[in-house]
């Protein structure tokens, strides 16, 4: 288990700087663009002669999301880790680079992609603050439901006796098939968006791009880790066997 935490934290640490340094680097101007926006509305409703200082400056506030964003990618990289290694019994022979990256895609689909497509993320001047609680119970019953599904899928399929082609296609359909009904059965967004479109979308881009290289460097570091870590098992193993 040691081992297990240590590959997550690793993975996790290297997720969470791509995902900090994906950011500042592609990220900064949406979320900069969706400030002023907030900033601007904020002006208006009180009046142009009020005026607000920030308590931190713009640096210190990019570094402590840079810091947070980081703490976020341990945390999931602990949660992938274990999760990779309670599913190694039924992966088989399978190559660590290759059981690492799978999961991984399944991973970015199941808890990114799925959500991203029924409520995106919208910048902070989107949104009713009266609404918080409603559209985060919704959020993860979303996210609670999609994990849900993959799994009870993954778990008949592999009692299905076909080929590894048929399994796929039957996980697929099955998997679009739930979705779809989940889709219908959850009510839509709950607030009306009267942002620009460009900013909302360039904002939903940026936020999605960044989890994608978290997940991506993510379990490509797992996979790395995994697979040095077999290859000095073997070689101990062939310096222990007699000649």
């Amino acid at each position: 288990m040691k081992r297990v935490l240590l590959n997550g934290l690793i993975s996790g640490l290297a997720g969470g700087i791509a995902l900090a340094a994906y950011m500042l680097l592609v990220g900064r101007g949406p979320i900069n663009a969706a400030l002023d926006y907030e900033e601007t509305l904020a002006h208006e409703a009180e009046g142009a002669s009020h005026t607000h200082e920030a308590l931190f400056g713009q640096g210190v506030q990019e570094i402590g999301g840079a810091i947070g964003l980081i703490v976020f990618g341990i945390a999931l990289g602990v949660i992938f880790a274990i999760t990779l290694a309670s599913m190694s019994p039924r992966l088989g022979q399978v190559a660590p680079i290759h059981a690492a990256t799978r999961l991984g895609a399944i991973g970015f689909v199941v808890v990114v992609v799925v959500p991203f497509l029924k409520y995106p993320a919208n910048p902070p001047a989107v949104g009713d603050p009266d609404t918080i609680n409603e559209r985060t119970v919704l959020y993860f019953a979303l996210l609670g439901l999609s994990i849900a599904l993959a799994n009870g899928v993954w778990s008949f399929v592999q009692r299905v006796e076909r080929s590894a082609v048929t399994r796929a296609w039957l996980g697929t359909t099955l998997y679009a098939l739930g979705l779809a009904i989940i889709f219908l059965v959850l009510p839509g967004s709950v607030d009306q968006i009267d942002a620009p479109a460009d900013l909302v979308w360039n904002f939903r881009l940026a936020s999605l791009g960044g989890l994608a290289a978290t997940w991506a460097v993510m379990s490509l570091t797992m996979g790395t880790l995994l697979t040095r870590q077999t290859e000095l098992e073997q070689h101990r193993q062939t310096a222990l066997t007699p000649a």
